[in-house]
């Protein structure tokens, strides 16, 4: 788990102004809370933070000298240059359970003869803090065109301590058969062949 340090948001900038400060505006919520806590972040630690983790992954946030379990839930971004601008987290409670996402991960993929597609890119679940994943790797190098898995195929649809909300017969991946394109005939080959039944 990742350890994220936060500062208590000067409420006297406005969101723009933090940014050209060189800080990231969050926010901080959960029911053992009693009320939300706005947060910044500086902008070098959001992306070497954001290299590793991605909505659904777990972080110990540190808030001055307070510490919190909590989930990355939301990374709002530019729509041009897609850099974050504001970073939501829920904090946990070892008893409760939450709702998230993870990423499905495709690895190998250039050992797969065939062309690879991936449907379903992220599953949605229910679980404890204890039991939350960020992401799942998924070794595809050994299927062949033709072949394909499901959320029902994988490990984590059989973990008791997971609730699978996505659809179980939801398609994760499959590999289809890559077709050869015959390149049209030049001009001269064309005309060779014209000569030929002339002849």
């Amino acid at each position: 788990m990742s350890t994220l340090h936060a500062e208590n948001r000067n409420a006297r900038l406005k969101p723009k102004q933090l940014r050209r400060e060189g800080f990231i505006p969050g926010v901080l919520y959960g029911k053992n809370l009693k009320e939300s806590l706005s947060i910044q972040f500086p902008q070098a630690a959001v992306a070497q933070f954001l290299g590793s983790n991605s909505v659904g992954s777990k972080v110990e946030l540190t808030v001055g000298d307070k510490k919190f379990s909590a989930l990355l839930r939301e990374v709002s971004r530019r729509p041009v240059t897609g850099k974050p601008e504001h970073l939501s987290f829920q904090a946990l409670l070892a008893d409760e359970i939450v709702t998230s996402t993870m990423a499905v991960i495709l690895v190998n993929g250039e050992r797969v003869d065939g062309m690879v597609q991936q449907p379903q890119s992220e599953i949605s679940y229910r679980a404890l803090p204890s039991n939350l994943v960020d992401k799942i790797e998924i070794d595809i190098g050994g299927l062949r065109a033709g072949e394909s898995m499901r959320i029902s195929d994988l490990d984590i649809a059989k973990n008791p301590d997971i609730e699978i909300l996505s659809p179980i017969d939801a398609m994760v991946v499959s590999i289809v058969e890559t077709r050869r394109i015959e390149e049209p005939e030049t001009a001269e080959e064309i005309e060779g062949e014209s000569d030929e039944i002339a002849t």
